[in-house]
């Protein structure tokens, strides 16, 4: 793993479907060095890929199960050398389908991030490749159909065949809410970064209309609901300046850094991770600084080095910078990419790197004091690792506001990452949530209600029975969304009152307790008054 340049890849994903987040370091001389994950610890693990030293220089090292067949395979794409598809046969025995696969195998292409989704909604992953093109020939960006059984397919779908740009990465995510993955690019060297819409028949280009074509020698992305009002915020680092995009509303994208003094350092970033570290309910923002850029090791000795940044999130409102609090390893380690996951599976978030010229360096992260949910999507119409899937968990606030957390399934994102599957949600004092979302890729959407905290949760598509909420056989109260029926009559009336009215002031598992919070108060009055006369059965 000490190959003397920057770092390749990092993937945090369960690579032998045991249940335990493995980790996956790009290497220059075999392709990856494969850390198996179990109760007792990671225990090295060798797979053949069959390559020779210069045959592939990775960058991304992905792992998705293109043929839905219960196996991951593997993607790597290549800075020097041809990029790289691998079947999983089982066992992690990988057959090289790259010459049938219907990539471009042009070993001068310099791929860089590659990020995988169900973009034209068939149950089939697609490919987008992002090329670092700094020399002839030029190339520019692939993006390739599957058909889920390990061939591609390049096609444009409305992304520019002749824009020729350093890109780093791509990031597939739905901005404006309409079910469709939308599209981020950053660029290198003075290149201003692509955004693209998703519509039924292609990506549209939207960088200059959402002000998200911003010019920063951009590195890295992490996309957050800052302040939990349900727009987007993306942190761009760069190495020049970083920038904090806020959605103001119809998808304008405003910078917000300088009034938040982000980031008065470091000017060089590179990856950049938002989750809730601290489990208090908002996203923060931990920002590798890396400054060394010629990427040789040992570093010189007059190389003082910039330190990494973990901004805490203070409601929306500001933002607290606690690098002092990390390891001092970790605060001055030369880390370019770096990647998210719970190994230990204590609904804290632990943090994985390879930083230059040293071992791994993990980060475990201490359980706190707040709640916490990790869900996994599982599909079974759709693509089966889930990619692409949207879940929104809402919760009821101490004022009775109703909050919510929304986190969608990548693979592939940031700074040549790949994040775990399971889905993080800080959720604070709040110790149940009120009802939690799924919106498959597919387009079914179902509610799971009254779900429990500080627990993982596997989602399966199609396993949340189908409710009839205009029949009594089929009516539920609290499913069909009508919390203030107490009698299950379907109709929230006067009787409904009279049995608030006997749990006034009940604490814990109270028939009462409509908004969930554990004490039948006068937020639930309000609850029951804005539901009265309302018939639930139709």
């Amino acid at each position: 793993m000490l190959d003397g340049t920057y770092s390749p890849g990092v993937s945090a994903v369960d690579v032998d479907g045991d249940g335990w987040e493995d980790l996956t370091f790009g290497n220059d001389l075999y392709g990856i060095d494969l850390y198996l994950k179990s109760e007792t610890g990671f225990v090295e693990t060798p797979v053949d890929l069959g390559l020779s030293p210069g045959d592939c220089t990775p960058r991304s090292v992905v792992w998705a199960d293109m043929d839905n067949d219960a196996d991951q395979d593997l993607f790597l794409t290549c800075r020097i050398g041809q990029n790289r598809i691998y079947r999983n046969l089982g066992g992690l025995v990988m057959e090289d389908i790259t010459d049938s696969s219907g990539i471009a195998v042009d070993p001068g292409r310099k791929g860089y991030g590659l990020s995988i989704a169900d973009i034209n909604l068939d149950g089939h992953l697609d490919l987008f490749i992002a090329n670092y093109v700094s020399a002839v020939p030029l190339v520019p960006n692939e993006f390739y159909l599957g058909d889920g059984e390990g061939h591609f397919t390049e096609t444009e779908w409305g992304l520019p065949q002749d824009l020729i740009t350093p890109s780093h990465q791509g990031h597939f995510m739905d901005i404006n809410d309409d079910d469709r993955l939308d599209l981020y690019v950053i660029n290198d060297k003075d290149f201003l970064n692509e955004f693209y819409i998703g519509t039924d028949s292609g990506f549209v280009d939207m960088g200059m209309e959402t002000g998200l074509d911003v010019v920063t020698d951009a590195m890295g992305t992490a996309w957050i609901d800052e302040d939990l009002d349900g727009l987007r915020e993306v942190y761009i680092t760069g190495l020049d300046e970083a920038f904090f995009m806020k959605d103001t509303g119809n998808l304008s994208f405003v910078d917000v850094a300088p009034e938040y003094g982000l980031p008065p350092e470091p000017t060089t970033g590179w990856a950049v991770i938002g989750a809730d570290f601290d489990n208090d309910g908002d996203e923060d923002l931990f920002v590798n600084s890396a400054d060394y850029i010629h990427y040789q090791y040992p570093l010189p000795s007059w190389y003082t080095a910039q330190p990494n940044k973990w901004f805490d999130n203070n409601s929306g409102t500001g933002w607290t910078d606690r690098s002092g609090e990390l390891p001092v390893d970790a605060q001055f380690a030369e880390i370019y990419v770096m990647a998210l996951a719970d190994w230990n599976q204590d609904g804290a978030i632990d943090l994985a790197a390879l930083p230059l010229g040293t071992e791994a360096l993990l980060l475990e992260g201490e359980p706190q004091s707040g709640h916490w949910l990790e869900v996994l999507p599982r599909g079974t119409v759709s693509n089966r690792d889930g990619i692409g899937t949207k879940v929104i968990a809402y919760t009821t606030d101490e004022d009775g506001t109703v909050i919510s957390r929304v986190r969608q399934a990548s693979c592939g994102e940031g700074m040549l990452q790949q994040n775990s599957r399971w889905l993080h949600f800080g959720l604070g004092a709040t110790d149940v949530i009120d009802s939690l979302e799924v919106r498959w890729p597919m387009g079914l959407h179902e509610m799971h209600h009254a779900v429990a905290v500080d627990q993982r949760l596997t989602l399966t598509e199609g396993e949340v029975p189908v409710l009839d909420c205009s029949t009594a056989e089929g009516y539920d109260p609290v499913a069909c969304g009508c919390p203030a029926d107490l009698d299950s009559s379907g109709l929230v009336a006067s009787e409904d009152m009279l049995l608030l009215l006997s749990f006034l002031g009940c604490y814990g598992d109270c028939a009462g307790d409509i908004n969930l919070d554990g004490l039948v108060a006068s937020q639930d009055i309000l609850l029951f008054l804005s539901q009265f006369g309302t018939y639930c059965m139709e």
